[in-house]
Order: C-alpha cells, then sequence, then structure tokens
C-alpha cells in the first residue's frame, strides 16, 4: 500500500474544515473541543484510506468501499452529536468503537490482499 501525499494533505484539510464545522454547530457545550478533535480525526482517517491509499497491485477498491460507508457514519454520527443534546461518554465509547472496526477490518482487508 502507498500513500498518496497529495491526496493525504487534501484529506487532512477536509478534515480539519468538517471538525471546525463541529466546533461551530457545538458553540454552547463544554465538550465541543473533544468533538472538534474526535470528528476531525474519525474523518481524517477514513478520507485518508478513502483517497489517499493505492496499491500497486491493485485491490483497493475494498479499502474504498469501506472508508466511504464508515465517513458517512462518522459524519451522520457527530452531526447527530453536534446538534442534540449528548453527553460525553457515550460519544467516546460509539465513537471508539466505530474507529477500531474500521481499522480492524481495513487490517483484516490489506492482510487478505497480501
Amino acid at each position: 500500500m502507498k500513500i498518496n501525499p497529495v491526496m493525504c494533505l487534501i484529506s487532512l484539510a477536509a478534515a480539519a474544515l468538517a471538525g471546525y464545522g463541529f466546533f461551530a454547530a457545538n458553540s454552547g457545550d463544554e465538550y465541543r473541543l473533544v468533538v472538534t478533535i474526535g470528528g476531525g480525526l474519525c474523518l481524517f482517517v477514513t478520507l485518508g484510506g478513502f483517497l489517499a491509499l493505492s496499491s500497486p497491485h491493485g485491490g483497493t477498491g475494498n479499502i474504498r468501499a469501506l472508508s466511504a460507508v464508515f465517513f458517512v457514519i462518522f459524519t451522520v454520527e457527530h452531526l447527530i452529536v453536534s446538534f442534540l443534546p449528548t453527553r460525553l461518554p457515550p460519544y467516546i465509547i460509539i465513537t471508539g468503537i466505530f474507529l477500531l472496526v474500521y481499522i480492524i477490518v481495513c487490517y483484516g482487508v490489506v492482510k487478505a490482499l497480501k
């Protein structure tokens, strides 16, 4: 697997802008910094898998599809957290579980491709 640095920077910029959007939407919440960092990190990881990964042997379609699905899941989750009153512990647990599932499944796909 190779990482395209230009697309990785674009993924970082898009995730940072989305994270700022979550920050602005959580203007009254006391944990808006956590939601901003969590949203930016999750969206960067999934966008990086969607846009920046390539393989000289092919087979990145599975990872791109998985990354696109989890990008939508994380976006919807963070929009819900941003606009509805929620508590911090469930947010951290749910986001952490989704991120770990994404990483484990991506790892399994990469291992299967080798």
